[in-house]
């Protein structure tokens, strides 16, 4: 984008009336002039991105300079085909001078109390005699204006940083009365106040807050609903975190919003379940042999599944523990897998849980007793009683004949996949009792020896192999 300059001036010198005016101006504004001016006397037009990358200032805040210097009646802003920028003396009252000083002395006063020990020089009071002309403020409004920035930066707080604030107020928030401005201030101080008091409860105090921390105050108040008193309800929980902070809480106060809890006494209500929650999961864990008794994240995320989503009562979770405990199953994880069964197999009282666990004790001495016949080492799982209710309620075969099937895989160096074998053979023979089990094994035993009946019981009729032999490998056979 070309710029064009105009030079009304007879000299390249620089003109009084600037001279004058630059005294009380932005030291970037006084800059963009004096660079602008230079180019105007000799050149007809400059590039705007080359002349921002030089002041390092952005096209919008170049302009907001010529507005300036507009308004101090040394150049003005033409917007035609193009824009253009004039240079020269025309008339305005918007420059201030140092004999302004006397005639603001009440005004002056103000400000210098609120300045304390700090003395304002002659230019700082011209700069801020500006807020009036540049950004419409009255005296009262700059005065407030002056006393919010003390507030959050000090007494030091830099007459530049009190400039972008003025800017902020006049052209963002339009706070450009002295009510709108007393309101802003309150607001402010009310906001800092409970900040100050989040920041007791972590046990953060000794300093002031940040602008992140500010913000998120401002988010849980204004956009989340969350009161004070609800916030530091909520800091109980902040508090028990190793390194507690405001982002830490942040996460909290969100999961408690999610959860429509944003009041002081549902947050309170809902600490106090978790309080029992924590209890209860304490004696699950310790039935179940688990080293620490400090519940973690994977902990209650699992309690709430199985009592919201499963609908389980303690009763239920505590049976479960035990049963899974007198297993010498010790993993918690192992306990959200009988949760799940039983949950998948409607058994939701404590009732129906004791009759499923008698039915699965009766069934493990079943396998039990068919383990021990041939062998085999092993504490019945879930993979054998699935096996063995293939054998037994599946193909039908009765106790006695899997006991006698069993007796006959001793012959074999791997009884497990034997065993399944000769039920396979059987099932594909249509044994069912221990009679039939006997006729069979008679006749594939006349006149044969061992190895070879064994050898024949190894060649099923009938390939039932697939059906047992994964489930078996899982075992590590």
């Amino acid at each position: 984008m070309q710029l064009k300059l105009k030079n009304h001036t007879t000299e390249t010198l620089v003109p009084n009336r600037f001279i004058e005016c630059c005294v009380s101006a932005p030291d970037r504004f006084t800059q963009a002039y004096l660079l602008v001016l230079k180019h105007s006397v000799t050149d007809k037009s400059i590039n705007f991105d080359i002349l921002c990358a030089r002041l390092q200032m952005s096209m919008e805040e170049v302009l907001h300079a010529f507005e300036y210097w507009q308004k101090q009646g040394v150049a003005r802003v033409v917007n035609g085909q193009s824009m253009c920028i004039e240079f020269g003396d025309f008339e305005s009252t918007a420059c201030h001078t140092e004999e302004e000083l006397y005639t603001e002395r009440e005004f002056n006063q103000m400000l210098q109390n609120l300045f304390g020990t700090r003395q304002l020089s002659p230019h700082d009071y011209l700069k801020i005699y500006d807020y009036t002309d540049t950004f419409g403020l009255n005296k009262k409004v700059v005065l407030s204006l002056v006393e919010y920035c003390i507030l959050l930066k000090g007494k030091r707080v830099s007459i530049s940083y009190i400039d972008r604030v003025a800017k902020t107020w006049a052209e963002d928030d339009h706070i450009d009365t002295e009510q709108k401005a007393r309101d802003y201030i309150e607001s402010y101080k009310m906001m800092s106040s409970g900040i100050s008091s989040v920041l007791k409860q972590l046990g953060l105090s000794g300093r002031g807050p940040t602008q992140d921390e500010y913000a998120l105050f401002q988010k849980w108040t204004s956009q989340w609903g969350f009161t004070l008193e609800a916030i530091l309800t909520a800091c109980v929980k902040t508090t028990a975190a190793r390194e507690p902070s405001f982002k830490y809480l942040d996460k909290i106060l969100e999961r408690l919003k999610d959860r429509g809890l944003i009041s002081s006494r549902t947050i309170a209500e809902s600490h106090a379940q978790s309080e029992k929650e924590s209890t209860a999961l304490k004696e699950i864990m310790h039935l179940l042999g688990e080293p620490s008794l400090k519940p973690s994240f994977e902990h209650e995320s699992l309690y709430q599944k199985w009592t919201t989503v499963y609908g389980f009562d303690n009763a239920m979770l505590i049976l479960a523990a035990k049963q899974v405990g007198a297993r010498g199953k010790k993993p918690f994880t192992h306990l959200d897998t009988v949760l799940t069964d039983w949950y998948n197999n409607h058994i939701l009282s404590p009732a129906q849980a004791r009759r499923y666990i008698a039915e699965q004790k009766e069934l493990d001495g079943y396998i039990f007793s068919v383990f021990e016949t041939a062998g085999i080492p092993k504490t019945p799982t879930d993979a054998h009683r699935k096996i063995y209710g293939r054998w037994h309620d599946t193909w039908g075969i009765s106790h006695d004949a899997i006991l006698l099937a069993a007796e006959i895989s001793t012959l074999s160096d791997n009884p497990y996949r034997y065993l399944n074998t000769i039920l396979s053979n059987w099932h594909g023979a249509g044994v069912k009792t221990l009679s039939d089990a006997q006729r069979e094994t008679k006749k594939h035993s006349s006149g044969q020896s061992t190895a070879a009946m064994r050898e024949s019981y190894e060649r099923p009729v009938e390939n039932y192999d697939h059906l047992a032999v994964n489930l078996f490998e899982d075992e590590g056979a």
